[in-house]
């Protein structure tokens, strides 16, 4: 299922607001004591379990509308474990354990077996899916999957439940169309239970005509988020999977920044004028946000600085939509490769910044994530490291190479490019690289084994020697060569084959 949701206007007054408020408080309350009984259940058998008895629970909500709550919680929940299940995975690939342990704790995290302890072997296959080795697993094994797993955990706050918005089914929510010919101001009833039984309220919403005009089953499924004064509605729709799709480009490499929001491998920019609207809202909005804060005002209680807010947010929700819409439309790849980094620039404000760490990389990866399931296109995060000091096209890593946020050139080769463009095409061979799943330090002495175990690169003359022997990040490498003493000397040797077996 393709789930999508649609904001749609509503003519809900005042007093009804308020009682949806009181409703929020409640289900707020009790999402956060449904949690606790849940970690309860997870820490005992490593799962949770969304069908579990809450009778127990007081709470002033119904019991169909507890269980809707429980329902929600669950789903948050499980996606905070999927999330952990990755960064335990991240941690094992990066460790120095043997290889049977790291196989061992693979499989009891994709089996999330952490508490159970219910598996008794791990076992190899082959691409025929021929059984090539069995692995013992031992209580030793468990003990070190449930302190990895707690390690990520300390990494990684748990889910609050403090902001939650109500995710409502037709058990406590009905959409019902209007009837022809009355209340023609509004398209949409929702009948909504309130903590008073048998006192249901009645929503008016208008339309949303491209939540209408978009192909897919309308669900009877209602979100209702909290504002300041107000409430958000939202409708779901589940979209049909696209079948027919026939990608025409093997794969693109994206790198994301912002003076270009998207620079692709082929050399295009995508985005050219966000930087400059942003450095436009950023002033404005801290500008207002300062005289505000003389008056004894807080930013929040200001109308014109929550509407410049929701500008900003607006334009940076449609730009990223667009730009990514425009790059699957031209390349219509069969795998995207993007960077995993925060969105950032020392020029804007900790605010700003803020906001596109949080909103900007949630919506880029989500209109990726849409691409990959709508499409079947490959998502692949990487590691991007040194992809900005590095030169795609010699390979030398060194941070002088970055002449300024736009400008890139190698010292080493001279190659000239547009520094994004340049950090795109690493990405892409990063890709299919183990390098991807590395910490950063890790990277860079890979990055600078590699590049000294291919002699051609600088076993040129005392140009490139004088350029490696400036360089910070060669130091503790030049044990493994004779640097020439002449100056037309060809050719580097090597004294240890020790960058080899290190790769």
């Amino acid at each position: 299922m393709l789930i999508r949701a649609y904001k749609h206007k509503h003519i809900v007054n005042k007093g009804k607001i308020q009682t949806i408020k009181q409703i929020l408080i409640e289900y707020k309350k009790t999402a956060k004591d449904i949690s606790n009984l849940q970690w309860e259940l997870f820490f005992k058998d490593g799962k949770f379990n969304k069908n579990q008895k809450i009778k127990q629970i007081p709470s002033k909500l119904s019991e169909r509308y507890k269980q809707t709550c429980q329902y929600q919680v669950v789903s948050v929940l499980n996606s905070y474990i999927s999330n952990r299940q990755r960064d335990f995975v991240e941690t094992v690939y990066n460790s120095s354990l043997d290889e049977d342990t790291k196989t061992v704790l693979f499989v009891i995290n994709k089996s999330k077996a952490w508490f159970s302890e219910k598996l008794q072997k791990a076992t190899i296959k082959n691409e025929k899916g021929k059984i090539i080795k069995e692995i013992p697993i031992e209580k030793y094994h468990y003990k070190l999957a449930r302190k990895i797993l707690k390690q990520t955990f300390k990494q990684n706050r748990f889910p609050s439940f403090k902001y939650i918005s109500m995710q409502l089914d037709q058990k406590v929510a009905i959409i019902e169309k209007r009837k022809e010919e009355k209340a023609k101001e509004f398209d949409y009833w929702i009948k909504l239970s309130t903590l008073e039984k048998g006192k249901p309220i009645y929503l008016p919403v208008r339309k949303n005509t491209y939540f209408e005009e978009k192909e897919g089953k309308h669900l009877n499924f209602v979100q209702i988020n909290e504002k300041k004064d107000d409430i958000e509605i939202v409708f779901l729709k589940d979209l049909p999977k696209e079948t027919n799709y026939i990608p025409q480009t093997e794969k693109i490499s994206i790198d994301i920044g912002l003076k270009a929001l998207f620079a692709v491998n082929t050399g295009h920019l995508y985005g050219k004028q966000f930087y400059k609207f942003l450095k436009y809202y950023d002033k404005i909005i801290t500008e207002l946000q300062a005289n505000l804060q003389k008056q004894g005002i807080k930013p929040s209680e200001s109308k014109r600085y929550r509407e410049l807010n929701r500008k900003l947010r607006e334009y940076i929700k449609n730009e990223i939509n667009r730009l990514l819409n425009r790059i699957f439309k031209i390349y219509q790849p069969k795998e995207i490769v993007v960077e995993n980094l925060n969105f950032q620039n020392s020029s804007l404000s900790p605010q700003l910044n803020r906001l596109l760490n949080r909103f900007g990389m949630r919506l880029i990866k989500q209109k990726l994530n849409d691409f990959e399931e709508r499409f079947g296109i490959n998502i692949t995060y990487v590691n991007p490291a040194y992809t900005s000091q590095t030169c795609s096209s010699c390979r030398y890593v060194d941070k002088r190479n970055r002449k300024t946020q736009e400008k890139f050139e190698c010292l080493m080769c001279g190659r000239k490019i547009n520094a994004d463009v340049n950090a795109s095409r690493n990405i892409g061979v990063r890709s299919s690289n183990p390098m991807k799943y590395k910490r950063k330090r890790t990277v860079l002495r890979m990055l600078v084994r590699a590049y000294l175990s291919d002699a051609k690169h600088y076993a040129c003359d005392s140009r490139a020697r004088e350029v490696i022997l400036s360089n910070r990040y060669f130091i503790g490498f030049y044990e493994h060569l004779e640097f020439p003493l002449k100056r037309n000397y060809r050719r580097f040797s090597m004294v240890s084959q020790t960058i080899i077996i290190y790769l």
